[in-house]
């Protein structure tokens, strides 16, 4: 593993930010006003910038409103930041390990440079990371608390044990390639070596994409990604850590380039995701997922469901493969732009991440 000082060291001021270390969130006072109250509860959100390679954390209690009926904003000044520096960052999470640090945790890179790096929330203290790891490419990653091990998936690695699907009638073509490979998590007496690739840890998973834990069974994972959703059993502990297949869904055409997967925090039976023409609710109930509901637009990039049943997604509608310069809101629709902050060049924000932890 290696990582540049530059890259431990940095982490948490942005440019009209309070100096608090990135997952350490400001208190609802900090910036400017915004112009009345939108949501019915407001919250923070990590937005992924893949042009500006940083991670910025904004509360919606400061967006700017432009109209009177909240349709229109601007966020205001993000309250920290979280520079990659160099390489492009795919995902953010935040979790508690088993040590009880409170961490963050972001992967991403490119085809030929995959990385992941985790950090303390509250000071931005590296715990540990790998680099150069261009077999993989890392799209998301997840903890699971019992086997202490952290899963990331990736677009590159072993090919899928399944042919790929036929392509559809002017559909997309299906793509080769993807894994899931499972490292130890960092551990507080061992230090950064401890986070790392667990031995006979990788799987095949075409174009994997999405990964998260079960909300009602902390030691099952759900990967979406190619054309399917699978659910996992993560058993063992640490360098023992395995998965088992125990749950399937293939669906040609919903699930076509599964993109994103994230939980449901008020029906713990629902996933979220995202493919090539919608935004998928699919239940799960009785260990059997499946497609429920869908809503376009099409190549949505993200998607997350608040608590308070506000949901949060980013698009790529600008001719590039990361996003736009805004955040779309539904129920009800909002749209909100990111400003550019300092010498930043206009916004990729490729996911919205709540940053509470599920």
């Amino acid at each position: 593993m290696s990582v540049s000082r530059r890259q431990i060291l940095r982490g948490s001021l942005a440019v009209g930010a309070a100096a608090v270390p990135f997952g350490v969130r400001a208190s609802p006072a900090h910036g400017a006003g915004a112009a009345g109250q939108a949501l019915a509860e407001d919250f923070y959100l990590a937005l992924i910038d893949a042009k500006n390679n940083v991670v910025e954390n904004y509360y919606t209690g400061h967006i700017r409103w432009q109209d009177a009926a909240h349709t229109k904003g601007t966020f205001g000044a993000p309250t920290s930041i979280f520079p990659t520096d160099r390489w492009v960052p795919l995902e953010c999470k935040f979790r508690k390990l088993a040590s009880g640090e409170h961490v963050f945790m972001v992967c991403g890179g490119n085809s030929s440079d995959g990385q992941v790096t985790i950090h303390r929330s509250s000071d931005s203290a590296a715990l540990g990371w790998d680099s150069g790891i261009p077999d993989f490419f890392p799209h998301s990653l997840e903890y699971v608390e019992k086997a202490d091990v952290v899963i990331m998936v990736g677009t590159r690695g072993l090919d899928d044990k399944d042919k790929p699907p036929p392509q559809l009638p002017g559909g997309p073509n299906p793509r080769p390639g993807g894994s899931i490979q499972l490292y130890t998590a960092p551990t507080a007496q061992g230090g950064p070596g401890s986070f790392k690739k667990v031995t006979n840890g990788l799987y095949p998973f075409r174009q994997a994409h999405g990964v998260v834990r079960d909300q009602v069974n902390g030691s099952l994972v759900w990967v979406f990604g190619g054309n399917k959703i699978v659910g996992y059993m993560v058993e063992g502990f640490r360098e023992t850590a395995k998965l088992r297949e125990v749950a399937r869904a293939t669906d040609q055409e919903h699930f076509e380039n599964g993109h994103d997967l994230q939980p449901d925090p008020t029906y713990r039976e629902y996933l979220w995701a995202t493919g090539s023409r919608f935004l998928l609710k699919i239940n799960k109930s009785g260990g059997r997922p499946r497609f429920e509901w869908g809503e376009p637009p099409a190549a949505a990039k993200s998607f997350s469901r608040h608590r308070s049943g506000r949901g949060i997604y980013t698009i790529d509608s600008e001719g590039n493969d990361y996003g736009t310069d805004k955040v779309e809101f539904l129920w009800p629709r909002a749209t909100v732009t990111v400003p550019t902050n300092g010498k930043q060049q206009v916004k990729w924000i490729y996911k919205a991440r709540l940053t509470d932890l599920p």
